[in-house]
């Protein structure tokens, strides 16, 4: 009986090792995002995937390296968007997002900024921390991942950028 006990909560442990494995796996280039709209501190909805492409940043008031990333945010919205692809960081914060507001209006943030406080862009794109920026396609689908600061990232990014630009030409 004994035995029958031991083999039975071994099994039981592989087999919820294996469906937790299935579930979490952070995403990658090339994945369809998953769905996810939001209403920006300035009441817009924004869906991501749907029509145009967006540079999504999460990230949070608390998160020093999040903060420092946000001028090389805006100087690739202030470069891109006229181009037709757009920035959009979601705030993580705790709270009712005032702490997120005051942020965004004192360093006069270019781009749309949101408060999800229940954390959804994280679940549903697998971000492990903060900052995570995702660059989405007009369809959908996972063109650029950066899981960390964007500190020597911003020449990777304005090459898919350049490419994704190329693409709405045409």
């Amino acid at each position: 009986m004994r035995r029958a006990l031991a083999c039975l909560a071994a099994l039981t442990m592989a087999c919820s090792t294996r469906a937790h494995d299935a579930a979490f796996r952070p995403l990658i280039v090339g994945d369809s995002a998953p769905a996810y709209a939001v209403r920006t501190l300035a009441g817009d909805s924004v869906r991501v995937g749907a029509g145009a492409p967006v540079l999504l940043n999460v990230w949070a008031t608390w998160c020093t390296s999040c903060r420092e990333e946000m001028a090389d945010l805006a100087a690739l919205e202030r470069s891109y968007a006229p181009r037709g692809v757009r920035v959009l960081a979601v705030s993580v914060d705790a709270g009712d997002g005032t702490r997120v507001r005051r942020f965004a209006e004192a360093e006069q943030l270019p781009f749309a900024v949101a408060h999800d406080p229940g954390g959804v862009v994280q679940q549903r794109f697998q971000a492990v921390g903060v900052p995570e920026t995702y660059l989405i396609s007009a369809d959908g689908r996972l063109l650029w991942v950066r899981r960390g600061g964007l500190h020597g990232a911003p020449a990777a990014v304005r090459a898919t950028l350049d490419s994704v630009v190329a693409g709405l030409k045409r």
